[in-house]
């Protein structure tokens, strides 16, 4: 009996907890019970969405329901919830959302405005979060009217941090794209290739000077004032001049043909004024000089109803009307003269406003009032052409110049403007070139018959792998995947109906869900390595991003941490030390015991 008694005991030492919590690696019993909201729009995203909740499951988090459904069934219970049974976007079971798996493009600025700060919760504006921080809305007031780019930076980077803290919306995955780019190109930006933005003054191929691009769309746009197509943009932002743009690497606005550009705020009257001097030296490729007068004409066209801008309402929203852009009178109308510019109210990223296409006006008016607007809908150096209005409307004043638009294959040929003054154009030649499909895509690259195969194309690792002469490149894009949370969630958000009963407790919730999150497994395995983990709802390629910022951990036993903070497993771990007493003691009376059998 003794025996017997003394190895119960030993048992007992050995596995007492698992007779407490159960099998080492089995799911606790559910804590919490929520539900997923997915669009069906992207199997990669399912796919994450049914990896995340496996992996929630190890804190106690169960997914009841997970419904996988089109934009018109998730906008009625986010963004366009009718506020009809209640008057804020309430949990799934009510007809809103717990947790909402969504994607966001960006810009290259990175522009908080509208998503978080307490002012803009739906149905007023983009936060269907429903998430509110006094301090944040303070710091967003300041950085609203921050035009120094340092102080909007510092501004943005406590910004960033907080939402990085509280977790309204919990970043997965910024995507990239892969191209294939024929070996030993140079000064390509990888960044500013992907956003249409690109330097191509500094593009090159040394072997022969000039470069082809396969891209998977047709060109059919005229000019910049029609433009809405990426691929359009591509040529473009390559012919038009403007007074500022990007720089390669730090993505920092400088000057092209400007020389200068200053701003000046009033806080009182909400208004600002900003100044464009231009670069003397800037010319048209016919030889003219880049005026004043077509700096203002060109921002005046774009609120001209008639010409039909696509930028029509941006223009109209920050300048109101012609009447806001000037000829600075103390300048004139000269090469290397000024242009004001009255703006209706305060921006902080007004210089990318100023990235504007500048015509000749000298050229372009006369030709509106002989045939009217419709000549911006004629195509450039095509057979409509006539009296050449399509070709005046694209005249240079940038690095390249266009030499002919094919519109049967839609093909772009551009040459270096003779007349350019910035640095020295390496190419001979650029074309981009329509190819359908992306296997002949990929193939014309292996041949040499093209350079670059566009990441739109979707290429993967193993088209390029082996293959002499050709690379794959991961190029970034401007897109972040989240899961957005409902802070009108009485766990997830609010935290009331969580043990200790407080937000702070639902914050611990959502950083245990992100520490749940096997970020670089999605990349790896989801997305075949075409992305990076992400960090928080803001791509870490925008210019004010806070580099300080890492990704949460995959980590399971901190996210269990966490889950113990926020008040569950309390009971557990209570009994656990009471247990680890009974065990202690019972492994002292088990020697004493052994003892006795023994003798």
């Amino acid at each position: 009996m003794k025996t017997k008694l003394g190895i119960l005991i030993i048992i007992l030492i050995l596995f007492p907890p698992n007779l407490l919590l159960g099998v080492q690696g089995q799911n606790p019993s559910p804590v919490i019970y929520i539900n997923f909201l997915t669009p069906d729009t992207d199997p990669a995203r399912i796919q994450w969405a049914d990896l995340i909740e496996q992996e929630i499951a190890k804190i106690g988090i169960n997914v009841s329901f997970e419904e996988i459904t089109g934009w018109g069934g998730i906008g009625p219970r986010t963004w366009s919830y009718p506020m009809i049974d209640y008057d804020y976007i309430p949990i799934y079971d009510d007809g809103g959302y717990d947790v909402l798996f969504v994607g966001w493009s960006w810009g290259l600025d990175g522009d908080l405005e509208g998503l978080y700060e307490t002012s803009a919760i739906t149905p007023l504006g983009d936060n269907h979060y429903q998430y509110s921080n006094t301090t944040y809305d303070t710091i967003l007031e300041q950085y609203l009217v921050s035009v120094d780019p340092s102080e909007r930076a510092s501004n943005s980077h406590q910004l960033q941090k907080i939402i990085y803290e509280d977790l309204p919306s919990i970043g997965i995955i910024y995507s990239g794209r892969l191209f294939g780019f024929k070996e030993g190109l140079t000064g390509i930006d990888n960044l500013l290739l992907s956003t249409s933005n690109y330097r191509i003054e500094y593009w090159d191929d040394p072997d022969d000077h000039i470069i082809k691009y396969g891209i998977p769309a047709t060109l059919i746009e005229p000019n910049i004032f029609t433009a809405e197509s990426f691929y359009d943009w591509q040529w473009m932002n390559s012919v038009y001049g403007c007074p500022i743009k990007r720089a390669l690497s730090t993505h920092n606005w400088e000057v092209e043909c400007a020389s200068s550009i200053t701003t000046e705020v009033d806080l009182v009257a909400e208004t600002q004024t900003v100044n464009v001097s231009l670069d003397p030296l800037a010319t048209f490729s016919d030889g003219d000089s880049v005026l004043p007068e077509d700096l203002k004409y060109s921002c005046q066209l774009h609120m001209t109803p008639n010409v039909g801008s696509s930028s029509y309402w941006e223009f109209v929203q920050r300048f109101g009307d012609n009447a806001s852009i000037s000829i600075d009178a103390t300048t004139g109308n000269v090469p290397g003269g000024s242009v004001i510019f009255e703006m209706t109210d305060i921006f902080n990223f007004w210089e990318s406003l100023y990235n504007i296409q500048i015509i000749d006006k000298s050229d372009v008016e006369p030709r509106i009032a002989a045939r009217g607007y419709d000549i911006f809908n004629i195509i450039p150096l095509s057979p409509s052409d006539t009296f050449g209005d399509g070709y005046a409307l694209v005249k240079s004043c940038g690095p390249m110049m266009l030499e002919s638009f094919d519109t049967v294959n839609s093909v772009v040929k551009l040459v270096p403007n003779p007349f350019w003054h910035g640095s020295p154009v390496l190419l001979d030649e650029f074309y981009l070139i329509f190819v359908a499909g992306k296997d002949t895509a990929v193939s014309l690259l292996i041949d040499g018959t093209i350079d670059i195969v566009d990441g739109q194309y979707y290429p993967v690792w193993t088209d390029f792998e082996g293959v002499t002469g050709v690379e794959g490149v991961l190029i970034p894009r401007l897109v972040h995947q989240e899961l957005s949370i409902n802070m009108k969630h009485p766990v997830l958000g609010t935290g009331e109906l969580t043990p200790i009963g407080t937000p702070e407790a639902a914050k611990k919730v959502r950083q245990a869900i992100s520490c749940c999150i096997p970020r670089q497994t999605i990349v790896d395995d989801i997305l075949n390595g075409l992305g990076n983990p992400g960090i928080i709802a803001l791509p870490d390629n925008c210019a004010d991003f806070d580099n300080s910022l890492a990704p949460y951990p995959y980590d399971i036993n901190l996210a269990t941490t966490l889950m113990e903070q926020a008040g569950y497993f309390s009971t557990i771990s209570e009994y656990s030390n009471i247990a680890l007493i009974i065990f202690m003691f019972a492994g002292i009376v088990s020697i004493c015991v052994f003892r006795k059998i023994k003798k």
